[in-house]
């Protein structure tokens, strides 16, 4: 028996869409980690302050860069899991068209089977024909 082409699409296409969802959930480990790395070091700052005036001083200029380097790293930690997701969906719709595109060669392949058979049913019936 020959080997439907469609069918190891759709095992292509159902092995990309489960990739593409595992590389989702690390962008979505990796976002939430740099959240926690962000809510850290924004609670520093007013921590910091309270243990003294002078000491918070010389730590501000320290303080403020990590807040925004963890502010930065949160915002591209972001856009790489909203890219993440954007390729999940664009994996999610391939897996459909494939999908489309098999129902529609099966549907096609029973209206000719249907087909075949009506035929060999009227050449039955005309042969049983009396002439005449």
């Amino acid at each position: 028996m020959a080997r439907d082409p469609l069918a190891a699409l759709v095992r292509l296409r159902r092995l990309e869409t489960m990739e593409a969802k595992r590389r989702l959930a690390v962008q979505v480990g990796q976002e939430a980690a740099a959240a926690e790395r962000l809510a850290a070091a924004a609670a520093a700052l007013p921590a910091e302050h309270a243990a003294g005036e002078a000491a918070w001083r010389l730590w501000l200029s320290r303080g403020l860069a990590a807040r925004d380097r963890a502010a930065l790293a949160q915002d591209q930690a972001a856009i790489r899991r909203s890219n993440a997701q954007a390729v999940v969906a664009e994996c999610r719709a391939a897996e459909r068209a494939v999908d489309l595109l098999r129902d529609r060669r099966a549907a096609e392949a029973r209206r000719q089977a249907l087909r075949r058979a009506q035929a060999l049913l009227d050449e039955a019936a005309r042969r049983t024909r009396p002439a005449g």
